[in-house]
């Protein structure tokens, strides 16, 4: 995702972008931290690589809203799944979705994992 696309919709269409993208928590986040095009443009390139762990992209009743990327007190992204993109994930059987987010040189990428904990032959988790 390259960041003066995220910078070009926020001056387009500003909040109608925001709040159609992005949770409250998102977006407090990304301001409180500063360069909130960055961060926003590390947010939707997290969504997206979500999307397509869930195998759906943002297409099958998943929009980027329902995908939200807090991140913990010790800087871990994490993803919590909402409304569609929840309903996909239990279609799938996935239990946690992992992901990791960098940005250079004006790009920001992510990378997702789809969990499936499940039970084992012997029977353990």
């Amino acid at each position: 995702m390259v960041i003066a696309r995220i910078e070009q919709s926020l001056l387009r269409f500003g909040e109608r972008f925001e709040q159609r993208v992005f949770t409250r928590e998102e977006l407090r986040q990304a301001q409180a931290r500063g360069n909130k095009a960055r961060r926003l443009a590390m947010l939707f390139a997290a969504k997206e690589a979500v999307s397509k762990a869930l195998g759906t992209g943002f297409h099958q009743g998943v929009a980027a809203s329902h995908i939200e990327i807090i991140h913990q007190p010790s800087g871990k992204p994490e993803v919590t799944l909402h409304a569609g993109a929840a309903r996909a994930a239990e279609r799938l059987g996935v239990d946690i979705v992992h992901v990791s987010l960098t940005d250079d040189d004006g790009v920001a990428m992510a990378f997702a994992v789809a969990e499936i904990i499940g039970i084992t032959e012997s029977g353990e988790g």
